[in-house]
C-alpha cells in the first residue's frame, strides 16, 4: 500500500515480554510495504513462536513444546519462498505471509492434540495483542482509507486482481458506500489464504484468519462491519467499513 512502507512483525505476549513493534499482519489500509527477504519471515515467525510457546505453557510439557516449536521453524523455512501473488504492489502481500506461519505452527502442533481452532485462537490473542499496542500508529494510517487519494489506489488494485494473473491471490471489487451504513465496501470473490491453505492439505484453517480483521480496525479506527466470509460459507467476504465506528466484532462475536 502507497503509503507506509514497514516490516511487519509480531511480537511476544506475556509477562515480562518485549512485544515488537511490528505486526506480523496487516491490513490493506496500511499501505505498500517493502519485500519481506526469507530471512525476515523466518525472524518474524520465530517470535510467533516465543509468543506461541508463552501461551501454551502448561498445554504442552516443556520437551513437547520445545520440539513442536523447533519443528514449526522448520516447516515454515521449507514452506519459503512465499508463492507469487505480484510482490508488495499487491496490497494484500502483508496478508499473505500468514499462510505459511498458520501451516506450520498447525502442523507442528497437531501431533500433540492441539486443534486448528486453537491454532487461530492463539495467532488471534497474538495479533489482538500487538495491534493494541501500536494503535496510534495504525490509526494514522487507517484514516488514510478513506481519503479520495486512496480510494482511486483500491480500485486499481481491484481492477488488477480481477485479470487473475496470479493464481494464488484475492479477486475484489472496491465501491463507495452511502456514507451512513458504511463508507467503503470490498467485496472479495476469491481467498488467497483459501487457496493456499487448501494446496497445503490443510483448509481446516481457513476460517482463522478472518477473525483477526477486527482487532487490526478496531486499531486503526476504520470501523469494520462484516457479516460473512468465504471461509465461513459465503459467496464473498462482505467487508464494510465506516470512519471511526467501534468495532464490536471478534472471536466471540463475527
Amino acid at each position: 500500500m502507497l503509503i507506509s512502507r514497514r516490516t511487519f512483525m509480531l511480537g511476544v505476549l506475556g509477562a515480562g515480554c518485549v512485544l515488537s513493534s511490528r505486526p506480523c499482519f496487516a491490513s490493506i489500509a496500511q499501505g505498500i510495504v517493502a519485500p519481506l527477504t526469507d530471512d525476515q519471515l523466518n525472524a518474524s515467525f520465530a517470535g510467533l513462536c516465543a509468543g506461541a510457546g508463552q501461551l501454551l505453557a502448561g498445554r504442552l510439557s516443556p520437551n513437547d513444546l520445545q520440539a513442536a516449536l523447533t519443528k514449526a521453524r522448520v516447516l515454515h523455512a521449507r514452506l519459503l519462498p512465499l508463492p507469487d501473488i505480484g510482490g508488495p504492489d499487491n496490497l494484500v502481500y502483508s496478508s499473505f505471509v500468514v499462510g505459511p506461519q498458520y501451516v506450520a505452527l498447525y502442523k507442528a502442533l497437531s501431533p500433540y492434540g492441539v486443534t486448528a481452532k486453537e491454532v487461530g485462537k492463539l495467532v488471534y490473542d497474538l495479533a489482538a495483542h500487538s495491534y493494541a499496542q501500536q494503535a496510534p500508529t495504525l490509526k494514522a494510517n487507517g484514516e488514510r482509507l478513506f481519503s479520495p487519494g486512496y480510494y482511486a489506489i483500491l480500485r486499481a488494485w481491484a481492477e488488477r486482481s480481477r485479470r487473475k494473473r496470479y493464481p494464488m491471490d484475492w479477486v475484489q471489487t472496491v465501491f463507495r458506500g452511502d456514507g451512513t451504513d458504511y463508507d467503503l465496501g470490498i467485496d472479495y470473490t476469491e481467498c488467497g489464504l483459501m487457496k493456499y491453505f487448501a494446496a497445503q492439505g490443510v483448509p481446516e484453517l481457513a476460517a482463522y484468519p478472518c477473525y483477526v480483521d477486527f482487532p487490526a480496525s478496531r486499531a486503526e479506527g476504520t470501523g469494520l462491519y462484516r457479516t460473512t466470509t468465504l471461509a465461513w460459507g459465503g459467496e464473498v467476504c462482505n467487508f464494510r467499513y465506516r470512519k471511526g465506528r467501534a468495532v464490536t466484532q471478534g472471536w466471540d462475536k463475527a
